[in-house]
């Protein structure tokens, strides 16, 4: 079997030699994280050092889901839905803020891997090693800390309650959470049995497995109720909404990142299954959306459209399009932030996302995909704030990706994050002063 990392660098190899094919503060807070993680990965049995994928066995898993019922708001700590609407709100406004005209900081963050990996300690995954050791050796934490709910496998709810705690008491210390969605294929698992069929990142059900791309017989058939489809993808969303309703109810707000690099053809939910016509992606982008927000009232997301870097390329290309290709419109989405793996840090698109007029981020950055310095770890990381300060003025977060063994993506695997994570320009998250935490 293929390991996590082997895969994933797979992926973006193909994705990199396409590209050259076409053209290349301490607080009090920090105790109670520790104890709260702590007490968690000390419920999960011992993860392996050499292999990165977690066992399956780890955490208990439920039986067959269906589709719930709406849901009721059932706030914790006295929040009411105004509350969450108002933090949202602030949150929104200060990101928008930031991304308004000439330079005025910008927010660091860490992605933590996939669901409970974030409670790993092993290698470098997990909290411990991606968030805490950043902040021993610079003495900040990340303004935004980030997860993965699904790719690697599909999460239980019970799997996805544990990842919540960690993203929950970051977030009670003032810092911001953003969450990818990387969803396996539901024509290959429909969810129907967990516990016997949880999925593999380099299974059948896997997000870019070649065999399961003959399966998908249209976007467009997940929304429709009389394809069988439906009834899987249906599953498949109301358990991500319960993960998230369950942060709603502890009043943190997140930054939602559903399907990411559409414009490309290596996901099954990519231009690949729909080469003619963006359509397909841009209704199920919006049906998530209004599931989401109307059906089960989940008023604390803030939707990010995430593509892919164009390298260039135009819509006529078989492998990669236009980062507007596939944009859902302006009354869905609230944040656009693509991806970025530039030794140089080159954002090629930056001013097709400045056209676009919507508040702008980088949701996942990295050195070059199999460079020297990904391969070394020798990434200089304190010429994000250089670039983005003189060159990308309206860039107003940006999230470093995890690491694998031999490419080396995040912060703490690369060099100068002291420096970057200290620079003036740069906002962490001792430097929010969020309304509800006064």
């Amino acid at each position: 079997m293929v390991g996590l990392a082997e895969f994933d660098m797979e992926k973006r190899s193909i994705r990199s030699n396409r590209k050259e094919n076409a053209m290349v503060k301490k607080n009090g807070y920090a105790a109670v994280l520790v104890m709260v993680l702590g007490l968690l990965i000390s419920g999960c049995t011992a993860e392996k050092t050499v292999e990165p994928t977690p066992d399956p066995t780890e955490t208990p898993r439920t039986p067959t889901m269906e589709p719930t019922e709406e849901p009721q708001f059932t706030p914790t700590d006295g929040i009411t839905a105004a509350d969450v609407d108002a933090r949202r709100t602030e949150i929104l406004d200060y990101i928008t803020s930031l991304s308004n005209g000439p330079f005025a900081g910008v927010i660091s963050g860490q992605n933590c891997y996939h669901g409970t990996e974030i409670l790993s300690s092993s290698w470098v995954r997990g909290y411990a090693n991606m968030i805490e050791k950043l902040h021993t050796e610079t003495g900040q934490w990340v303004g935004i800390i980030g997860v993965d709910y699904e790719y690697l496998k599909i999460f239980t709810p019970e799997e996805l309650a544990q990842t919540n705690k960690a993203l929950i008491e970051y977030a009670k210390a003032g810092g911001l959470v953003t969450i990818t969605l990387t969803p396996q294929n539901p024509w290959v698992n429909d969810e129907s049995d967990l516990v016997n069929n949880p999925g593999t990142f380099d299974g059948p059900a896997g997000t870019q497995n070649e065999a399961g791309f003959v399966h998908v017989t249209g976007l467009d058939d997940l929304i429709d109720p009389a394809k069988p489809v439906n009834a899987a993808w249906l599953r498949k969303l109301d358990r991500v909404a319960a993960a998230l309703t369950e942060l709603r109810d502890a009043g943190v707000v997140v930054l939602f990142r559903p399907m990411q690099e559409m414009n490309g053809n290596w996901f099954w939910w990519g231009m690949r299954s729909h080469p003619n016509d963006p359509a397909p992606y841009v209704h199920v982008y919006r049906h998530m959306h209004d599931y989401f927000t109307e059906t089960k009232q989940l008023n604390n997301l803030i939707w990010v459209y995430s593509p892919n870097e164009s390298f260039g390329e135009k819509n006529t290309s078989t492998w990669n399009r236009t980062v507007d290709w596939a944009y859902p419109g302006d009354a869905y989405v609230d944040i656009i932030a693509g991806t970025n793996y530039e030794d140089n840090l080159i954002l090629g698109d930056y001013a097709t996302y400045v056209s676009m007029k919507k508040p702008l981020g980088v949701a996942e950055l990295g050195p070059k995909i199999g460079g020297p310095a990904a391969k070394a770890g020798t990434w200089d990381t304190s010429q994000i704030i250089a670039k983005i300060k003189t060159a990308y003025p309206r860039i107003s977060y940006w999230v470093s990706w995890h690491s694998y063994p031999g490419e080396s993506w995040s912060l703490i695997s690369n060099k100068n994050y002291d420096a970057l994570l200290n620079d003036p320009g740069v906002i962490n998250r001792d430097d929010f002063h969020w309304s509800w935490l006064e």
